[in-house]
Parts: C-alpha cells; sequence; structure tokens
C-alpha cells in the first residue's frame, strides 16, 4: 500500500503527489495548444477555449498551493527547518506569472502580429516554473514527509488538504484527477483515500461521491432522499431507519407547491429563498458588534488576557467575511449584473481586517507599558471602523442586489445561488460557519435554511448536504433536529448505522453571548494537557479548536441516543487559522482583475525594493556577489526582447545573439557553480541553516538544462537559417523550410522566455532568503575570505570576460565599492596586481561576441 506522499513510480499511489502529474499534463497539453496558436496562422483568432482551460488550470494550481501552504509546509516545518519558506515564495512567483498571463489574456494586443508568439512564450514560461517547482517538491519535500512523518500522519495531512480545498473546487479537482490517471493509478488512489478518509461512512461517501464526478441521476437531493422512504398510502412517506421512522410531513402535491409558489407566498419569515443572504449579514454584523464591545471592555479593564481568544475570533470572522465576499463577486453579483461589483468594498474590509489583527499582534509583542492606553484606543477605533464599513457595504448590497435577484430569478435559481455560495467555503470552515450561522437564526428561519439547501443541492451532493445539515444543527440551542422538521426525514439518522453512532458521541453545542465566548476559548488556550481529537470523530462543536468563536462554555455533551441527529466531525486541526485567512484573502484574487508587471518589463521586478531596502546600510563583501544578479538580469533581458526578432532575422544578428547567449551561460556557470561549492556548503556549516540551500542548488541543476536546451535550439535554428540562404528547388520546399524555421523561431522564443522566468524567480528569492543571512550570522572578515576563496578559484580567463560583463550592469559607485572589495580581498596576490592595472586602463564596457559567434570563454 502506498503512503499518502509515495510517487507513482513504482506502483505507488500517494494521492498527494499525483496531483503533481495531473497538472503538468494540463500545463502540457495548453502549451501545445498555444504553440498550434501561434503557429498556425489558419486557425483564426478566437481564444475562447484556451482561455477557459487557462481559467480551470489558475483555480485548480491556486487552491492545491494554498493547501499545501496552509497545511502541507506548516507541518513541515515543525521537524525540518529551513526548507518550507523557499517553496512558498515560489508560490508568490507563479502566482505573478498566471498574472501576467492573463493580463496578456485581456489585453488589447491581440490583433497585433507578435501576440500569438507571446501567448505561447508566457504558457511555456509558465509551464517550465511550474513543472520545475513539483520536480523539487517530488526530489526533496516528500521524501522529508516521507521520512517525518508515520504513515498515519501523513494521512492526516492529506486529509487536512482535501478538506482545506473550497468545495466547489473539490468537485472539479477530483473528477479531473481521476480523468488524468490511468486505470492502475485510479485504483491505487482509491484505496490510498480509503486509508486517508477518516472511517465515518459519510464522509466518505462524500469524497467518492466528487470522485465520480457527481454522474448521478439530475433529481434534486430531496428527490434522492424520498427514494428511500416508504410510501404508506396515506399521504404521508415514512423513513425506515435503524433510529426508527420518522414522518415526511408534505405530500407530493404539497412539495410541488412550495417550488411553485411565488416569492411572496412562502410560509418562511423571509419573503424569497435569496433573502437569506440578509441572514449572513445580521450574523456578521452581530459578531462584529461583539467583538466591538470586547474591544472596549478590554480598553476599559486593560486585561492582557483576552487578546489570545480576541484575535482568533477575528481571524474567524474575517475569514467568513473573504469568503461571503468571494461568493457575492464569483456567484451572486456575477448572476445577477456582469456590471455589478463592490470589489473595492471588499478590498477595503480586508485591509481593515488587517489593520485590527496588526494592532492586535503588536500589543501582545510590546505587552503592557506605558503606551498600552494608544492601543488600546487604537483597537476600539479600528473596531468601529470595521463595523461601520461592513454595515454600509450591507446596506448597499441588500438595496442594489436583493431587488434585482428577487425580481429576474425564480425561487429555484435563488435557491441554487445561495447553495453555491455555500460552497465556495472548504469543508473545514463550513463545519464551523454553519453551527455559527444557525445559532443565530430562530428555529423557523433554520428550518427554512436547511429546506433550501436540500431543494438546491443536487442528487450527486446527498451525502454533502447531510453533513452539512448535521453541522447546522449543533447550533441550534434545543434539542431538536431542524432537519425532520424542515424536509420530513433526519438524513443524519439515514446515513450512519447504530454501531456507528455507539462508537461516538456528540451533541448540538448552544450559542451563547459573546463575553461567554471569549471566556470559554480562553480557558481552553491554557490548558495544555488536552486531548487532541482524533480524526473523524463525532464531535460537538465545542470540541473543535477551529470553531472556538461559538464554544461552549460547559462543553456540552450528551450521548446521540439522546439527540435528533448526529454526523461526524472532519477532525482536521483548527490552530493554523492564520495561515487558513491568508489562504482566504489569496482565493480572493481569483474573483477580482489580477495585477502583474508590465508585459515589457521583468516579469519579477523586485530588485527596485530591495534595493531601496539597503540605503543606508553598511556594505557588505557577501554583496558583491549579489550584485552579479544585476548582470545576469540584464542580459536575461536582452534573450526575452531580443527572441522575439528571430522569425525575421539576418545571419548577422542571430551570429551576435548566439554570441551573447553563450557569454551568459559561460558566466552563470561559473557564479552557479561558485555558490554551489563555496557560498552553498558555507551558509549549511552553520547549524540554524542547515537545508536552507538545498532548493537553491536543485535550481542550478535544472536551470543548466534549461541553457543546454537553448544551445541545442539555437543550432538547430542556425542550420534552418542556412537552408533559407540557399536557392531551394520549388517553392514547396522553401515554403516547408520557412514553416519549420518559424516553428523552431517560436519555440526558442518561449525558452528564452522561460530561462529569464526561472533566473529572475531564482536570483530574486536568493536575495531575500539567503543574502540577509550572511550579515546575521558572518562577520566581515569571514565574507572576505569567501570571497577571495571564490576568485582564487575561478580562472583567469573567466575573471577576465567576467570583470567588464558584470561591471557594465552597475552604477559607477557600484563599480568602485565593488573594485574596493576585490582588492581587500584578494590583497597581496598577483591577481590584485592585475585587478589594478585592469581597473586604471580599461573602459567598463559589456564585452561582445567575436566574428564567429564565440565568447573568450571558449564555449
Amino acid at each position: 500500500m502506498a503512503a499518502p506522499f509515495t510517487d507513482g513510480g513504482g506502483g505507488g499511489g500517494g494521492v498527494a503527489v499525483m496531483a503533481g502529474p495531473a497538472i503538468k499534463l494540463e500545463l502540457d497539453g495548453l502549451h501545445r495548444a498555444a504553440m498550434a496558436f501561434a503557429t498556425n496562422l489558419d486557425t483564426g483568432g478566437d481564444i475562447s477555449s484556451l482561455l477557459e482551460r487557462y481559467h480551470f488550470l489558475r483555480a485548480i494550481y491556486k487552491h492545491h498551493c494554498n493547501a499545501e501552504d496552509e497545511v502541507i509546509f506548516p507541518a513541515l516545518d515543525i521537524r525540518v527547518k529551513n526548507v518550507a519558506r523557499t517553496y512558498s515564495l515560489e508560490h508568490e512567483g507563479e502566482s505573478v506569472l498566471f498574472d501576467q498571463l492573463f493580463q496578456l489574456l485581456n489585453s488589447s494586443m491581440r490583433n497585433e502580429e507578435s501576440y500569438r508568439r507571446e501567448l505561447a512564450s508566457c504558457t511555456g514560461a509558465l509551464q517550465t516554473s511550474i513543472s520545475q517547482h513539483m520536480s523539487k517538491e517530488e526530489e526533496q519535500v516528500f521524501p522529508l514527509l516521507i521520512e517525518k512523518f508515520s504513515f498515519e500522519e501523513q494521512a492526516s495531512l492529506v486529509w487536512q488538504f482535501l478538506c482545506s480545498i473550497p468545495v466547489n473546487m473539490m468537485a472539479e479537482f477530483l473528477p479531473w484527477l481521476s480523468s488524468s490517471i490511468s486505470s492502475d493509478e485510479h485504483q491505487d488512489m482509491d484505496k490510498c483515500l480509503c486509508k486517508i478518509i477518516p472511517k465515518e461512512k459519510l464522509l466518505q461517501q462524500v469524497i467518492f461521491a466528487w470522485m465520480k464526478g457527481g454522474k448521478a441521476s439530475h433529481n434534486s437531493c430531496e428527490d434522492n432522499l424520498k427514494a428511500t422512504c416508504q410510501n404508506t398510502g396515506s399521504g404521508a412517506l415514512v423513513c425506515e431507519t435503524d433510529m426508527g421512522p420518522c414522518a415526511w410531513e408534505s405530500t407530493k402535491a404539497g412539495k410541488r407547491r412550495y417550488v411553485e409558489m411565488s416569492c411572496d407566498a412562502t410560509n418562511s419569515s423571509l419573503s424569497c429563498p435569496i433573502d437569506e443572504i440578509l441572514l449572513w449579514h445580521n450574523a456578521i454584523k452581530s459578531e462584529l458588534n461583539d467583538i466591538a464591545k470586547a474591544a472596549r471592555k478590554i480598553q476599559l479593564s486593560g486585561d492582557f488576557s483576552d487578546l489570545s481568544a480576541f484575535n482568533k475570533r477575528l481571524q474567524f470572522i474575517a475569514e467568513v467575511c473573504i469568503f461571503h465576499s468571494i461568493a457575492e463577486d464569483k456567484v451572486i453579483f456575477p448572476a445577477v449584473d456582469a456590471e455589478l461589483s463592490f470589489a473595492q468594498e471588499h478590498a477595503e474590509e480586508e485591509i481593515q481586517f488587517d489593520k485590527l489583527r496588526c494592532l492586535i499582534e503588536s500589543i501582545q509583542s510590546t505587552g503592557a507599558n506605558s503606551s498600552s492606553a494608544e492601543f488600546y484606543t487604537k483597537l476600539c477605533s479600528q473596531a468601529d471602523l470595521i463595523m461601520a464599513s461592513i454595515q454600509k457595504h450591507f446596506h448597499n448590497e441588500e438595496v442594489q442586489v436583493l431587488p434585482l435577484a428577487r425580481k429576474h430569478f425564480s425561487p429555484k435559481r435563488q435557491r441554487e445561488l445561495l447553495y453555491q455560495s455555500l460552497c465556495v467555503m472548504p469543508l473545514k470552515l463550513i463545519e464551523c460557519v454553519l453551527p455559527w450561522l444557525v445559532g443565530s437564526l430562530s428555529e423557523e428561519a433554520a428550518r427554512s435554511f436547511l429546506q433550501n439547501m436540500y431543494m438546491a443541492a443536487p442528487a450527486s451532493d446527498s451525502a454533502l448536504v447531510t453533513l452539512f445539515s448535521g453541522w447546522a444543527c449543533k447550533g441550534h440551542s434545543r434539542n431538536v433536529c431542524l432537519s425532520s422538521n424542515a424536509i420530513g426525514c433526519c438524513p443524519a439518522r439515514m446515513a450512519g448505522s447504530k454501531e456507528d453512532i455507539k462508537q461516538t458521541s456528540c451533541s448540538c453545542s448552544h450559542m451563547f453571548s459573546a463575553d461567554e465566548k471569549l471566556a470559554s476559548v480562553q480557558e481552553d488556550e491554557t490548558d495544555d494537557d488536552r486531548r487532541p481529537v482524533k480524526r473523524g470523530n463525532l464531535m460537538p462543536l465545542g470540541d473543535c479548536d477551529a470553531c472556538s468563536p461559538t464554544r461552549s462554555v460547559n462543553n456540552h455533551k450528551s450521548s446521540c441516543s439522546n439527540q435528533s441527529c448526529c454526523v461526524p466531525g472532519l477532525g482536521v486541526n483548527g490552530s493554523n487559522l492564520g495561515t487558513s485567512l491568508a489562504a482566504a484573502k489569496s482565493l480572493r484574487s481569483l474573483s477580482i482583475g489580477p495585477s502583474a508587471p508590465s508585459l515589457n518589463s521583468s516579469l519579477f521586478n523586485w530588485e527596485t525594493d530591495l534595493s531601496s531596502a539597503d540605503i543606508g546600510c553598511t556594505s557588505r563583501p557577501i554583496d558583491n556577489i549579489f550584485k552579479f544578479h544585476k548582470a545576469i538580469r540584464k542580459d536575461l533581458e536582452y534573450l526575452d526582447v531580443e527572441s522575439g526578432k528571430l522569425n525575421d532575422c539576418n545571419e548577422s544578428f542571430l551570429r551576435q545573439f548566439t554570441g551573447r547567449f553563450r557569454l551568459l551561460w559561460g558566466l552563470y556557470r561559473a557564479h552557479s557553480n561558485a555558490e554551489d561549492d563555496i557560498v552553498f556548503p558555507e551558509l549549511e556549516s552553520k547549524e540554524t541553516l542547515h537545508n536552507v540551500s538545498h532548493s537553491y542548488t536543485l535550481d542550478h541543476k535544472q536551470e543548466e538544462k534549461l541553457f543546454g536546451d537553448i544551445s541545442s535550439a539555437l543550432s538547430d535554428l542556425t542550420q534552418l537559417h542556412e537552408c533559407l540562404n540557399i536557392n531551394l528547388s520549388d517553392d514547396i520546399t522553401r515554403s516547408e523550410a520557412v514553416r519549420k524555421y518559424n516553428e523552431k523561431a517560436t519555440e526558442l522564443q518561449g525558452m528564452c522566455k522561460s530561462i529569464r522566468v526561472s533566473l529572475d524567480q531564482h536570483v530574486f528569492r536568493e536575495e531575500l532568503e539567503l543574502w540577509p543571512l550572511f550579515d546575521r550570522h558572518f562577520s566581515v572578515e569571514e565574507q572576505d575570505k569567501i570571497v577571495g576563496r571564490i576568485i582564487g578559484t575561478t580562472g583567469a580567463e573567466v575573471l577576465q570576460s567576467m570583470l567588464p560583463w558584470v561591471t557594465s550592469a552597475l552604477t559607477q559607485e557600484e563599480q568602485n565599492i565593488m573594485m574596493d572589495t576585490w582588492k581587500q580581498a584578494t590583497r597581496n596576490t598577483m591577481f590584485s596586481e592585475w585587478l589594478n592595472e585592469w581597473w586604471e586602463g580599461s573602459a567598463a564596457a559589456p564585452p561582445t561576441a567575436t566574428s564567429e559567434g564565440c565568447t573568450p570563454l571558449g564555449l
């Protein structure tokens, strides 16, 4: 049996790893389609099918990365330091690449001649970046997970991973993954999922229903339930379950009448199903109002002990608000009016939540001191500001959006929109949100909420809705099953057997005041001896850390035999609310327009930010090693931009381009060898820095392969160019030669874009993650020795080519500082004498290629 993180080779079938090959396969297909679009002008200009595939891949990969950042990497970082951060940084870089790609897709360049080739190049760069990233994960991260985590721990991590992906994406992701693997791999994945998913039957039904891709009938969930009930002939339906019969209190005719009723004729206190949005608004406003009151209470008391619990409540409601805004941006507003948008308000509220969270963290880090009163005043002011902002925002939505939805959508369509909105959340959040929401409702409103959910859900979601309804019931204050009265049957009873129920206990947690909530969280936080909740146990909401905003003071529990419904909890650890919130914020970017660097600028133009951060800092010897990055970036930009001219160039241009490429390759190789042989081992020699450079060594291997591929492609292009200059026998032969040349030139342009992206990301991460480590862990004398070793082990010919190359990319001040450092590091050597002569007698100019297209390095 394969472990959850084993690869697919050798018969393994790890679920976490199988997503990698599937994503790579999709990327390969997209790149081939983009290349065909670029080289076959007969295809027309319609890219709608490509655009749909880009959107799907972006969503899949974004959720995949967020789940890794939220679950896998924090767990790994606890046991193996200095590994996870690099891969999270790579996720950020890939997000920028997607943003730039969509900027291109939505630009006005579509009618320009270069557009198709640029699209193919950007797609190829994205493919290269993600493929390299995943290959590195498979080589470094997965082996560490297998080594440091038991099978059970791996299974728990993958289960948390799955529970962190939004429900609507899981419904797309799992069937897509199933269709991307072989039948043998599919069987392996099924077996692995059986080990990963908790033993509770209902949870397994939910996941495997998604695996099937919802290929059930198109009946409603409610019809599915009725199919399991027996018609007694008296107009009432009785569900025969292990818990005993429960009456279906509405006849078929009654059900039909309900569906066909207009908004104003329902028995609910709400006039239309879409008005359930008001329930969400009211619950959010009530929670924010409680938070504002708690902030004032903290201000008056000056008691720091409440801050941690206060922060948890803030994280929870911030996550609820962000996913609520995602639902509006992606589901409600596009359906009501394509031009309608509250994206600006959503973004501003997110910023306000961030400010409040930063204030809390500042207070916690500062402790009680003379400035505490000022902090508390700001805390209350920021809490009140959020409350006022959201009240205004909700009012505008209720005035502008809800009337349109009531007017233009049938009750059936309104319910579908509400159900789709709920499913933009991940399971782990829904488990907390539903009891929290239902706890704020009247019994009538809660039953109406559940009834609408059942009427909207497709038959394939029967198990999922059963789970939802059971979680919702846990939030009600009375020991009643809301589902029984809402739809006539208790699906939670029907989902489990007596044996399942005997093994565990569950309860419907009571709702309580804000002060009680806050106090209970504090009590639980101080209880370090609490036993962890077993995965998948049926549990009261009060036992779930993630659901701490609605935790019961008394942790009231009762046997399931005394309850009206019982469903399993997910059993996932909810202590990572901070990372979950970060993931929620990143997902919101999928529902609004992306921001990306200019198409004509460096894809990762972070150098300015890094340089500005160093203004006023004393120059360090090691800085000169990283200044080589500036020259690398300059030549990468040349390759990227000038490669677009290869489709129509003369022999001289091609020779010059080839020479510039080979110079960069040789000098980059010297630079990366110095890092691998000298710089990185020095970092690893510090006990606290073990593993920090491994990912960058893998980068060098991948980049060397990219350089080799470009070199081969340039040789092929040169041969094809020579063929074009020969008098070919007929027009057909010449036409074929031109076609092959254009295809190779387009391919080469994409490869140059890929090498630029790959190295841009690599050097940026080095500057952000590795560069500062030398200042913290190495003295100036130690840095001098490192620079001296690098110079001493680099060949004279390479240095003679390297110096003018790197100084040409620097300002005069930077050149002077670099020369001073090199002189200091090589004092009393023959190289120092040569360096002085060169510096005094040579102008800082970039080296040029020879007429044969070679560099002084002889590559």
